[in-house]
């Protein structure tokens, strides 16, 4: 009797009815193998029929699908919860308007309401009430109408997931980002002096071997890296920003708890800082560019040079030129505030990160895993091309050290900022994750580096 119970479409009804199938059915079939149940399912099968055969499901969700062509936005509660697409061939555009006609899916992320998928995508080809049901959480029957639609099995998260996530800040969040960043470099800034700039031109070997790292040999390395890796490409261009990005403001306090060369670093923060509103720009668009232009995309990636620049001097040039204008106008009182803004550098820029991660906790707790190890990989990386670097030019112990420290150190939160510029990046998942894990880890493997440094001997 119970295999003739229709199933209707309306979703209350349907959520019900499947409520009671999942608490009536037994669950010894559960201990059976799901894979080999799995294959005895076929489309065209009534819910009913799934149950008895399969048993009861791991868990289901009642789902509104829009379909765009042969690719499929899954909706719950008017909200994108997955977008599955059947193959990964690009659009030929990279104009957004033009992607959008060729693939409208292209402009969908996860996390999207429904009006702003209608908004952005336009009207679907056609659209589906049903459910998923989900086996163990790697097996998926697809229910329309209460028949199967399609069975995917041995489904899983993986790392192509972030492509389509696009993590939010309110407008407040943004600001306190913005706001902190800015603040942050005017405290670098009080520490620039002109005969820092002299010291470059005095011994200009260190310098310049630190330049040459972190400018050149660390974004070509992390395109390597990429080439050898093959994230997915968000998280590929996510790598490719932070290693385009200025050393990290807190780069001088690592320098100073390793016993390294604190005038050296403090060089090359400052002009690293200052010169990174043009090279950061244009190294992201050299290497992102290349990248993205061989990469088997689905989403276009725009990379707007001049954007960038203007976004990066706002952020870094202005606060610069403050900070340099109030350490020279008053000196004796930024004698007072140095110290302690170092320390609330730290904080703030560990606040600044934990927002980023607070306000997308679930979307971390899912997926971070993806990423911890190419943070890894790419920190260290970034650690070894200074210190290889300095002691294949024969710098000093104490400059050996800086240099690792100084590419080691990157300023993830700048990179953060231009991610989730909406003009920009707006927050595309893969890149948010690197900036932001990248920005707690650098400063425990600073913090590690620095208290290894300190107990060895600084004569060569």
């Amino acid at each position: 009797m119970m295999k003739n119970l229709p199933i209707k479409t309306h979703n209350a009804v349907v959520s019900v009815v499947w409520l009671l199938f999942c608490i009536i059915t037994p669950n010894a079939v559960q201990a059976k193998s799901y894979h080999k149940l799995m294959q005895g399912v076929a489309v065209g099968m009534d819910s009913v029929q799934v149950v008895e055969h399969v048993g009861s499901p791991t868990h289901w969700q009642t789902v509104e699908r829009f379909f765009y062509l042969n690719d499929q936005v899954v909706i719950m509660d008017d909200e994108v919860i997955d977008i599955r697409v059947k193959d990964r061939i690009k659009p030929t555009h990279k104009n957004d308007k033009i992607a959008k006609r060729e693939r409208p899916i292209a402009m969908l992320r996860i996390g999207m309401a429904k009006d702003e998928v209608l908004t952005t995508a336009g009207v679907p080809t056609s659209t589906e009430k049903g459910i998923d049901l989900y086996f163990s959480n790697r097996h998926r029957v697809e229910l329309t109408d209460g028949q199967v639609r399609s069975v995917e099995m041995h489904i899983k998260k993986e790392m192509e997931i972030l492509d389509w996530i696009r993590l939010n800040f309110s407008k407040g969040g943004l600001l306190f980002m913005n706001i902190t960043l800015a603040f942050i470099m005017f405290g670098v800034a009080l520490e620039i002096k002109l005969k820092h700039f002299k010291e470059i031109i005095r011994k200009p070997k260190s310098a310049l071997v630190g330049i040459l790292s972190q400018f050149v040999a660390l974004p070509a390395l992390t395109f390597l890296l990429v080439l050898l890796i093959k994230p997915t490409p968000s998280v590929a261009l996510g790598m490719i920003l932070v290693a385009a990005c200025p050393g990290g403001n807190i780069s001088n306090f690592i320098s100073s708890l390793s016993k390294a060369n604190i005038e050296l670093s403090v060089s090359l923060t400052a002009f690293a800082t200052l010169s990174a509103i043009v090279l950061t720009p244009l190294n992201f668009a050299f290497w992102g560019g290349l990248y993205s232009g061989t990469a088997d995309m689905v989403i276009p990636i725009k990379i707007d040079v001049w954007e960038m620049m203007q976004t990066v001097f706002i952020l870094l040039g202005i606060p610069i030129v403050v900070g340099t204008w109030f350490a020279h106008k008053f000196p004796k009182a930024t004698q007072k505030i140095i110290k302690p803004l170092r320390w609330f550098s730290l904080v703030a820029f560990m606040g600044f990160i934990l927002a980023a991660f607070a306000s997308n906790f679930q979307f971390f707790l899912d997926y971070i895993h993806f990423i911890l190890l190419i943070v890894f990989i790419h920190n260290l990386l970034a650690l070894t091309t200074g210190f290889s670097l300095a002691t294949l030019f024969g710098l000093p112990r104490p400059d050996r050290r800086t240099l690792t420290i100084e590419t080691g150190i990157q300023n993830s939160g700048l990179g953060l900022v231009l991610i989730f510029n909406p003009n920009l990046f707006d927050g595309l998942g893969g890149m948010a994750f690197i900036a932001a894990w990248w920005g707690i880890w650098h400063i425990l493997a600073g913090l590690g580096i620095a208290s290894i440094f300190s107990r060895k001997p600084l004569q060569n």
